[in-house]
């Protein structure tokens, strides 16, 4: 039996980049994986707001962006040895759009990195890992930072 592609989800920080290679490492490089950056609807909605009619080109450049962005995840997870596509959505929640492309592809898995807020960042930010994990309905492989990364954020 074929397991399903792995999404990994993608907003150009180094905790993803970190998430990809960790999967590298679980799970090995001869699955196939989607990339995806999801392009903020809220942003497309004030645009809308603000300039009216107008505002299309802006919902079609957040989706430009948000590709580019994951094309720059492909190169990553191909010099790991993935066999690697990008995909852009434009959501809103996060966690909505990677779950509508995790049920597109029909993913076997999704990996996501977390950036781990501590305090009352942690009560009042939104955990977009704990909400696909809550939303997704297959198996989440949430991947903290890395030691060597909290080590320096933290002084």
């Amino acid at each position: 039996m074929e397991l399903g592609p792995v999404l990994i989800c993608y907003d150009g920080s180094e905790e993803v980049r970190h998430a990809i290679t960790v999967a590298a490492e679980l799970i090995g490089v001869q699955r196939r994986v989607v990339v995806v950056d999801v392009a903020q609807l809220e942003v497309a909605a004030d645009a809308f707001a603000a300039f009216g009619s107008g505002a299309g080109a802006v919902e079609q450049q957040l989706l430009r962006d948000a590709l580019a962005r994951a094309d720059e995840s492909v190169v990553f997870a191909r010099g790991l040895g993935f066999r690697a596509l990008g995909r852009a959505v434009l959501a809103a929640p996060t966690w909505r759009g990677l779950v509508q492309i995790a049920d597109e592809i029909g993913a076997g898995l999704i990996v996501i990195g977390s950036r781990s807020p501590r305090g009352l960042a942690a009560l009042v930010e939104r955990s977009v890992s704990r909400d696909v994990a809550a939303h997704a309905g297959r198996p989440v492989l949430v991947v903290p930072r890395s030691r060597l990364h909290q080590e320096n954020a933290s002084g």
